[in-house]
């Protein structure tokens, strides 16, 4: 944030009053104003400034409270009016699908609402000011309440979708206005209090929405409409009360230019005392931002001098939405009734869940100006933290012991208590203190935008999560934070701190040998800490194929993180111990783990998962490798563990994820076909199925791995020697090599390695290069996300073919810019757009649906030793296009892109001739597809049609 240009030099004079005398330009100012005894902050504020509080609290965030909770209570009775409207309007019922599909609309469409209405918050702060913005906010908030309060009366569920819509565009402007306003309207002492009646208000909302709710009281059939009409009276009460005060004081001075209004609306908000320090600070703010315009978001994103306020801001943001409130809620419903707390009463107790966060909420109030609001926050997150984890075990553990679920009663309770006191009050000051007021309208929008966004996604994927398949996706999350993330993480963190490392190595072979290494000797040192890792990986991989199978992939996955843990530690203590030794033993360690985890992973996600589920859980060991690398390139700039000071903590801090996975993967069962194939357990298979995927009938799923263990049953596990001469898998393992060969030749390393270049002449900053760089990666990683939603829907074949082809093409543009660039000013930012088109169509489609092609056109006795020639072939790749690419892009130039667009538009041909759809298939139908290949002349014998006998389990 920008320095004021005056600093205040304070003085006492004779009379007991204060002098200061501020240096501005050259200018002298001097302003007098009387002292008085401190007292807590708390106490000095005045009636009129919490009675505004009250008032803006009531028709803003509160608004937002009671709409999150006033929803789930009436579900039911809304779902049954809108069956009941279908048939009486077209005679015919309506599906389950249809109202499941009305109902998620009329709940999603909440959130797009509210994202409308917080991208507008800006303008029309900024145009109307602060409280006419305010007092329009009431116009949908009365529309959305009469159209939903009507709307059994009028027999219209659409009545019910378009209410819901203009609440969220109310909720929308009520947030960032009430937000802004309440901060603005603070004087700094009382700043972080009067802000915390914002998150107060969302409090008190969701308690009233939760109680209202109740059939007792507003929550029965006959009453629905009411309850949802019930939002129109805090709206009504601050139409009328809202116009006797005034506007906010920054505004008036600030962007009105209105000293006196400013003056006037202090005495009415603070008290008749003087508040001259107040109004220079005012002054001061308005000089620096010297008659210029309040910024818009883009200004927002290109202005350097706020770039860490926004990161910080956008920080906040995520945490309060991914930081598992919902879940809590959704589960303490359970929870209470495993505590033995009779059925009757649950629906109070969870009450008391709400009234708990409205006092912690207070509490926050009197704490926030004392403690100061980062040891309020990070303590709430480590307190949070460990809550759930705790929780996590406790949940896994329900039917152990009766006293257990007493413990996840006390934990909920721990959770909820820490949320109110910090991230929940906390938040909701911090644009208005980190941003000065030009970028503030700005600064909401963007922080109301990406929490209505974020609040859309986690509607539509949440449920999802936790419904049947919660244990299933506890799992991934574990698998994931000690898998792939920490291998994505140690190929990209490397590079940060390798000027620090050779720092290091230079001055620790000084003070040995009293001699200084020489630049060639350092490079060869710094060159093996680099290459040792891939060196690891070859021979973690070429081991793993056998330890899998004897020992299951859970006790490999548990053995890796020791080995991690043990490379952490080592890397760590180098530098207190001056060794750089230990920095390559950890760096072999740590490839060893590397080429053990990406087989084991990736084997482990795809084979616990259902059917259904088998392209999405394929794609998330990519997405967690990409998301590892993006947290390295985050953590590895030098505003964060990138410093000379802490590059040996930026190193060893993948032993955290390796200690989570190793403390919460014994809570999760052995995959299912490794159960029943390898060792035969039916019993063990069948209560994994359970544990992952809920109750249910798994007879066709049991049916399937009989079969295929049937066929097995002549078949020892294959070695890699073994698949490599077996013919009726030569489909298979050409197929395989295409794929791995296409990942390694696509020429994803020359995209980022042209990456600066393209910048730089694009005439970006080059202090931000590094940042726009870092959105690339990000960019992969949401188009790897992506990839995980929608492989299941249009299969891995398309997504290959489809992805290799665009690839090419954009490679094609791509090197007629980077010719041209020198000639068109313009082509430089076509290169720009070209390289993210490039990463997002490799994230979309390969990255993520090669792995998942892979998984799935081997049986199992011949899966690990695929997976080990993969393996070999990337790592051994890895090592020998690092050596010859940098030469091949010294000769070539741009010119190099046209050998990967030839190589993607060839395997693009061959994917759509010869890789057969195996989206919903089981092994055994894959392998018959395959088997029309070889045409007639090698039939498939280990997996044939005939190789096996139809089982029909009855009760195992």
């Amino acid at each position: 944030m920008p320095t004021l240009p005056f600093k205040p030099v304070a003085e006492h004079n004779s009379q007991g009053r204060q002098q200061v005398h501020e240096t501005a330009g050259g200018r002298e100012k001097e302003a007098v104003f009387q002292t008085y005894p401190r007292c807590p902050a708390a106490w000095m504020i005045s009636w009129n400034l919490l009675l505004l509080a009250f008032v803006l609290g009531i028709g803003g965030t509160f608004q937002y409270g009671l709409q999150i909770s006033i929803i789930n209570p009436p579900a039911e009775h809304i779902k049954s009016f809108i069956s009941e409207i279908w048939l009486e309007r077209y005679s015919f019922p309506l599906s389950d699908k249809g109202v499941t599909l009305l109902w998620s609309s009329i709940v999603s469409i909440y959130s797009i609402g509210g994202l409308l209405g917080s991208m507008y918050a800006g303008y029309f702060s900024i145009r109307f000011g602060r409280k006419k913005a305010m007092l329009f906010v009431n116009i949908p908030a009365l529309l959305g309440a009469a159209l939903m309060g009507f709307s059994k009366v009028f027999g219209s569920f659409e009545m019910i979708l378009l209410g819901r819509f203009f609440s969220g565009v109310c909720t929308g402007l009520g947030l960032n206005i009430h937000l802004m306003y309440v901060g603005e309207c603070a004087p700094k002492k009382l700043r972080g209090v009067t802000a915390i009646t914002a998150s107060t208000a969302i409090a008190i909302g969701k308690f009233v929405g939760f109680a209202i709710g109740l059939e007792e009281i507003l929550g029965a059939k006959a009453l629905w409409p009411i309850l949802m009409g019930v939002s129109a009276i805090p709206a009504l009460i601050q139409m009328v009360t809202l116009p006797f005060f005034p506007d906010s004081p920054r505004y008036l001075l600030i962007d009105k230019k209105d000293k006196e209004g400013c003056v006037k609306a202090m005495k009415q908000l603070w008290g008749d005392n003087d508040h001259v320090a107040e109004i220079d600070d005012m002054i001061a703010e308005q000089e620096i931002i010297n008659g210029e315009k309040a910024k818009s978001v883009l200004d927002l994103f290109r202005d350097q001098s706020v770039r860490w306020q926004l990161i910080t801001l956008f920080l906040v943001c995520c945490c309060l939405q991914l930081i598992g409130v919902n879940a809590v809620y959704f589960y303490a419903y359970d929870i209470f009734m495993k505590a033995g707390i009779p059925f009757s009463q649950i629906r109070y107790v969870s009450l008391g869940t709400g009234i708990t966060e409205v006092i912690t909420t207070i509490l926050c109030g009197f704490l926030i100006e004392r403690a100061g609001r980062k040891p309020l926050l990070w303590t709430s997150y480590a307190t949070m933290t460990l809550a759930l984890g705790l929780l996590t075990a406790t949940l896994s553990l329900q039917e152990r012991s009766y006293w257990i679920p007493y413990c996840s009663v006390v934990l909920i309770f721990i959770f909820i208590m820490s949320f109110g006191i910090g991230p929940a009050g906390v938040s909701c000051p911090l644009p208005t203190e980190i941003f000065i007021q030009s970028y503030r309208p700005a600064a909401y929008v963007f922080c109301g935008g990406s929490n209505w966004i974020q609040l859309f996604i986690i509607g539509l994927v949440f449920p999802f999560i936790v419904v049947q398949y919660q244990r299933l996706f506890q799992m991934f999350f574990v698998l994931g934070i000690g898998g792939n993330l920490l291998c994505g993480f140690q190929i990209s963190v490397i590079n940060y701190p390798s000027m620090h490392m050779k720092r290091f190595i230079n001055e620790t072979w000084l003070e040995r040998y009293s001699s200084p290494l020489h630049q060639e000797s350092l490079t060869l040192l710094w060159s093996l800490i680099v290459s040792i890792y891939c060196v690891g990986g070859l021979v973690g991989c070429l081991c793993i194929g056998y330890l899998s199978e004897k020992y299951g992939k859970k006790k490999c996955l548990l053995f890796n993180c020791l080995l991690i843990i043990v490379a952490a530690l080592h890397v760590g203590f180098s530098k207190p111990a001056k060794s750089f030794e230990m920095i390559l033993i950890g760096r072999a360690l740590y490839g060893l783990s590397a080429g053990v985890c990406l087989n084991v992973h990736i084997q482990y996600a795809g084979e616990i998962s259902p059917k259904k589920l088998r392209g999405f859980a394929n794609t998330l060991p990519p997405v967690f490798f990409t998301l590892g690398k993006a947290l390295g390139q985050i953590m590895g700039l030098r505003d964060l563990l990138g410093t000379e000071s802490l590059w040996h903590l930026l190193l060893a801090s993948c032993g955290i994820g390796a200690l989570f996975q190793l403390i919460f993967l014994p809570f999760f069962p052995e995959s299912p076909p490794y159960l029943l194939i390898q060792k035969g357990d039916k019993e063990g298979c069948l209560k994994a199925m359970k544990q992952l995927w809920g109750e249910g009938n798994y007879q066709e799923d049991m049916d399937d791995l009989m079969k295929e263990k049937e066929a097995l049953k002549s078949t020892k596990t294959m070695g890699v020697l073994e698949l490599i001469k077996e013919p009726s898998l030569r489909w298979q393992m050409n197929i395989l090599f295409l794929l791995v060969m296409t990942l390694q030749l696509c020429g994803l390393n020359a995209i980022y390695f042209y990456t600066f270049e393209v910048f730089r002449t694009a005439r970006l900053d080059e202090d931000l290069i590094p940042y726009i760089s870092l959105g690339v990666g990000i960019c992969e990683l949401f188009s790897m996300i992506l990839c995980s939603s929608i492989i299941d829907r249009f299969g891995r074949r398309m997504l290959l073919w489809g992805g290799y082809w665009l690839m090419a093409l954009v490679l094609t543009f791509l090197v007629a810019t980077l010719l041209l660039k020198d000639q068109v000013f313009w082509m430089s930012y076509c290169s720009v757009i070209f390289i993210f088109l490039f990463v997002v169509a490799y994230g979309t489609g390969p990255a993520g649906a090669s792995i998942s092609v892979m998984i799935e056109i081997f049986n199992q006795s011949a899966r690990s030793s695929a997976l080990v020639i993969s393996g070999t072939i990337c790592w051994v790749g890895l090592v020998v296009i690092g050596m010859i690419f940098p030469f091949l892009v010294e000769a070539l130039g741009p010119f190099c892109f046209l050998i990967f667009a030839g190589v993607l538009a060839t395997s693009g041909i061959l994917t759509y001739l010869f890789l057969p759809e195996t989206k919903g298939k089981s092994v055994m139908e894959i392998a018959e597809e395959f088997s029309t290949l070889h045409f007639g002349k090698n039939a498939l014998q280990i997996v044939g049609r005939k190789s096996y006998k139809e089982y029909t389990c009855t009760k195992l």
